[in-house]
């Protein structure tokens, strides 16, 4: 983890959270920290997804639900008031690396609260009542 991230919030949060770092020259940011809480319930380590790339591919394993999840996040997007919304939320199927398929609303910071140059993602799981 880069020592200039402060974690110790999210290191005991029960929410799974990514730490992304913004790369200028291209859209493929890099993950650089995860929670205990995303390894137990999404099971990918940084060494797995080290990049967006790499996350897509293990999340959405299916080509045409990564299309889908494109299209969602880009109108998600550009529907956002990026001077007053601090989060795009959108609702996903993700890959976990053990458990199958779990459904989440994944909240993508739009405004770091870290630090300039990096952005919190967090999975809020979405359980399923039994009838």
């Amino acid at each position: 983890m880069h020592k200039s991230i402060p974690t110790e919030i999210l290191d005991n949060s029960p929410v799974p959270i990514l730490v992304v770092e913004l790369t200028e020259d291209s859209l493929n940011h890099a993950i650089i920290y995860s929670n205990k809480a995303f390894i137990d319930s999404i099971g990918w380590s940084l060494e797995e997804i080290p990049d967006k790339n790499h996350w897509w591919k293990k999340a959405y394993p299916d080509p045409s639900y990564q299309k889908v999840v494109e299209n969602l996040w880009e109108l998600s997007m550009e529907s956002a008031d990026l001077k007053n919304d601090s989060y795009v939320t959108i609702t996903v199927n993700i890959m976990t690396k053990f458990n199958g398929v779990k459904r989440f609303n994944v909240h993508t910071e739009l405004q770091s609260t870290l630090k300039d140059g990096y952005y919190v993602v967090k999975f809020e799981e979405i359980t399923q009542l039994n009838d």
